[in-house]
Order: structure tokens, then C-alpha cells, then sequence
């Protein structure tokens, strides 16, 4: 088969055309999916600029909300602290501390004695830590006597927060012979508060008054 001059002018045209639509497809194509990914991108781009926005909101008002209960705390510290008795306390802090008290101003144990002087000033005022708890330790009649609190009850004061009657059984030991002898006793407590803890701060025995032995 023989192709003139124009048969082959004609194909070559043929093929020019085909070539040409192929190429402006081609770039139709990458210019489409390029614009895509460029819409997608902002798209995204609008989206993290919303939600860094309303974080940003969020966090302004946490930081507001911050600020005030910063400002307002302290007022509300100082309102409690004033409407709080100076000296009044609670009923279980108060036998609590009667009741270590007791043990640790007439407990004569001379092996234990270094231990509760230690412990004493968390319940008693200095004053009276000083009476009970002598810089030179123990006294020759103290050693030769040991007393071992057994029961130690509080009657704590409905008008008088600072006032509590304590009764207490104890049993006193003569340890050169071992003779052992159970007694009891009545006193009345005096509370106050010193170094933020409430301590006693006199004693006043009631046998007396109340019958005690």
C-alpha cells in the first residue's frame, strides 16, 4: 500500500491532534486536582484557625474565672477566720487533748518519763509544762513511785468552751515494795489556744467539791 503526499499530511495531522488533545486533558487533569488540594487545604486551614480561636476563648475565660476566685478567696478566709471564736473548740479536740493531758501530767513512769516530756508541750502551755516537766527531771520521791493512768473521762462545759471537768482513775504503784493502790481523781480543766493548738492552761483539782478521793 502506497500513501501519497497528502494521505501522509493528513495522518500526521490526525496524529498532531490526538497528541495535542492528550497534553491539554493531561494539564486540564493536574491543573483540577491541584486546585482540589489546594481547596482542601484551605479548607483545613480554616478549620484549625476556628478551633485555635475558641480554645483561645477558652482559655481567656478559665484565666478570668482564675483571677477572681484568687481575689475572692482571701476575703472569704478572712470572713471565717472572723466569724470563728478565738479560743473555741472543737468537742472531740477537746477530750482529746483533756485526755493526753491527764496522761502526761501525772503518768510517773520513770522509763517513760523522757518520752512523754517530749510529747507534753503538744497538749499543756509553756507555763504549766515548766511545773509539771522541772529542768532537772524527776524527783527522788517521783522515782520511787510509778502511776499509770487507766480512764480518763470528759465533761466538757455547754456554756464555757474553754472549761471541761475531767474525772480519772489511776493506779499508783510503791515500786520498792510493789504495793499497787487504784485511786481516782476530779479536776477541772482550763483551755486556750497557743501556737495554733489548743492546750491546758491551769488545772484545779475537785475532790472536794465533787467527791473525788
Amino acid at each position: 500500500m502506497q500513501f501519497t503526499n497528502k494521505s501522509l499530511l493528513i495522518l500526521l495531522s490526525f496524529l498532531l491532534v490526538i497528541s495535542l488533545a492528550v497534553n491539554i486533558y493531561s494539564f486540564t487533569s493536574e491543573y483540577s486536582v491541584d486546585r482540589g488540594d489546594l481547596d482542601e487545604q484551605k479548607k483545613a486551614e480554616a478549620q484549625y484557625e476556628s478551633e485555635l480561636v475558641e480554645k483561645e476563648d477558652t482559655i481567656a475565660s478559665l484565666q478570668k474565672e482564675l483571677d477572681a476566685n484568687e481575689v475572692t478567696a482571701p476575703v472569704e478566709v478572712e470572713e471565717a477566720e472572723q466569724a470563728a471564736p478565738e479560743t473555741g473548740a472543737e468537742p472531740d479536740e477537746l477530750i482529746n487533748t483533756a485526755q493526753r493531758f491527764i496522761e502526761y501530767a501525772f503518768e510517773s513512769d520513770p522509763e517513760s518519763y523522757a518520752t512523754r516530756k517530749k510529747l507534753a508541750l503538744n497538749y499543756m502551755t509553756e507555763s504549766l509544762y515548766e511545773t509539771l516537766y522541772p529542768a532537772d527531771g524527776m524527783d527522788q520521791e517521783q522515782q520511787k513511785i510509778s502511776i499509770e493512768i487507766n480512764e480518763v473521762n470528759v465533761f466538757a462545759d455547754g456554756q464555757n468552751e474553754n472549761e471541761a471537768i475531767v474525772h480519772y482513775t489511776y493506779s499508783e504503784e510503791i515500786l520498792s515494795s510493789g504495793y499497787e493502790e487504784e485511786k481516782e481523781m476530779y479536776a477541772k480543766l482550763l483551755f486556750t489556744v497557743e501556737e495554733n493548738l489548743l492546750k491546758v492552761a491551769e488545772i484545779k483539782p475537785l475532790e472536794n467539791e465533787y467527791g473525788g478521793i
